[in-house]
């Protein structure tokens, strides 16, 4: 009974990280701003990553989740606020908004979340992230473009915060890249 309430030895404390895409120098934009708001659904997440863990690979086709160390919110739905953000940012439609927030839209922006993993199979390891992304037209009920993007970057140290540091990375690779498709396959 007593062995419930002791603790053994120390255990390292649970630590949440923000997943977060730095501000990198984007291309110019080609002509005027579109006078048309872009909605972006709420990102899916393969049902594996659809949680606040960290998941780490260290063999091909196997995953596990990092005791310690988590994400503050599921990367799905900070993916689709980092989208929301660096679109507008790009400043190529006259709104950019969340499906949620009751404004009518465009164009539609449609987001899954496929993979998003440490690949530590080899020591430090990269951070590997995969987004499917669709673009519509609602009004015509039309698929006006489809794409995977797939971005890589190395860890810094062979530990979740070294590849947290790398994720950033990544998905702000995939972003630059994201807003880089939209505006060349967006209607003018």
């Amino acid at each position: 009974v007593l062995a419930g309430c002791l603790s053994f030895g120390q255990q390292e404390a649970q630590r949440y990280h923000v997943l977060d895409a730095p501000a990198t120098a984007m291309a110019a934009p080609r002509g005027a701003a579109r006078a048309a708001t872009l909605l972006v659904a709420p990102a899916t997440a393969s049902s594996f990553y659809e949680t606040q863990d960290i998941v780490f690979s260290r063999a091909p086709g196997m995953r596990a989740y990092y005791q310690y160390h988590g994400w503050t919110e599921r990367p799905s739905r900070r993916i689709t606020e980092l989208v929301v953000a660096r679109l507008e940012r790009a400043g190529r439609f006259k709104t950019v908004a969340p499906v949620l927030s009751g404004v009518r839209g465009d164009l539609v922006l449609n987001l899954h979340l496929a993979e998003l993993y440490h690949d530590a199979a080899e020591a430090p390891g990269r951070a590997r992230v995969v987004v499917a992304a669709e673009l519509l037209d609602p009004a015509r009920r039309t698929l006006l473009a489809r794409r995977t993007f797939e971005q890589s970057a190395p860890a810094a140290t062979y530990d979740a915060p070294g590849a947290v540091r790398a994720f950033n990375q990544a998905v702000a690779a995939v972003l630059d890249e994201m807003a880089a498709w939209i505006d060349g396959v967006a209607p003018r």
